[in-house]
């Protein structure tokens, strides 16, 4: 083998510095029009030729959250059914998201393999316009979430305004998830699929059908599940005024647990996600 072959090879596999992540992402974020127009062009193809377009969100999650009101606000009874279908129907919006930015991450690279073969671009460029496809969704069903609460007579609490810096977390949040499992997915693709496989089952495992008071045993378990405290962060300032200290330290602190894998992962394997594309 010639040498210019192996120290080309070794120059691609060699490690990074743990800075060279946030290199990428500020790169990425110099060239926000190229991913706010990717963003938004890979939304609106979904539902391309269709009769009613991107309404199509609002009305598979009017549908889901409605019929899930109907059945499980006659199953459960509590003392103020107004705040239990509140908190049904806050714990769905905020799982359908988590859900959706979850199961697509491991295919962040892999569904931009094209691009990223012929374009020598930041991997956070395919990071940032997957996050904003997916907020189109967030912001469009929230208006369900409205329309939901006006149905149901519930009148958030002033204190609402503190699950403000929560949807802001889930966009920053989301950066790590998806740039960590994007480059574990592109090496070993069952990720996906094993991703897939756990949300459904986690889905019955996170309070949101249910009260965790009225399963205390088996909430002493079930609180470290992470999905409970991302949903809590939203969920509770609107329901009861109140910001969850305990659940943003949790969040925070696998926000930074997930930061450092990341950083790791990223200076030993990034060089070597378009080779296993």
């Amino acid at each position: 083998m010639p040498d210019n072959i192996k120290i080309y090879k070794a120059d691609n596999f060699a490690s990074l510095k743990p800075s060279a992540i946030f290199i990428d992402l500020l790169e990425g974020l110099k060239l926000w029009r190229i991913w706010l127009a990717l963003s938004w062009q890979e939304f609106k193809s979904s539902y391309r030729r269709s009769l009613f377009g991107v309404f199509w969100v609002l009305a598979s999650f009017t549908g889901f959250v409605f019929i899930k009101l109907i059945i499980f606000s006659a199953l459960i009874t509590t003392e103020d059914g107004k705040l239990y279908n509140a908190y049904l129907t806050i714990g769905l919006y905020v799982w359908m998201y988590l859900v959706l930015v979850v199961n697509s991450a491991p295919s962040t690279f892999t569904g931009a393999s094209g691009w990223m073969r012929s374009e020598a671009l930041p991997y956070s460029l395919y990071v940032f316009k997957n996050i904003m496809r997916e907020f189109y969704n967030l912001g469009l069903t929230f208006l369900v979430v409205i329309a939901a609460i006006i149905y149901i007579g519930f009148k958030p609490k002033i204190g609402s305004i503190y699950a403000i810096p929560a949807i802001l977390f889930y966009a920053v949040n989301a950066i790590w998830i998806k740039l960590l499992f994007g480059i574990i997915g592109a090496r070993f693709r069952d990720i996906g699929h094993f991703v897939s496989a756990i949300t459904l089952p986690m889905m019955f495992l996170t309070p949101i059908f249910w009260l965790p008071e009225q399963m205390p045993g088996l909430m002493k378990y079930l609180w470290w599940n992470p999905f409970y405290h991302y949903i809590e962060i939203f969920r509770t300032p609107i329901l009861t005024g109140e910001i969850p200290i305990i659940s943003w330290i949790f969040v925070l602190s696998l926000f930074s647990l997930g930061w450092i894998c990341l950083i790791i992962i990223y200076a030993r394997f990034s060089r070597r996600v378009v080779f296993w594309l």
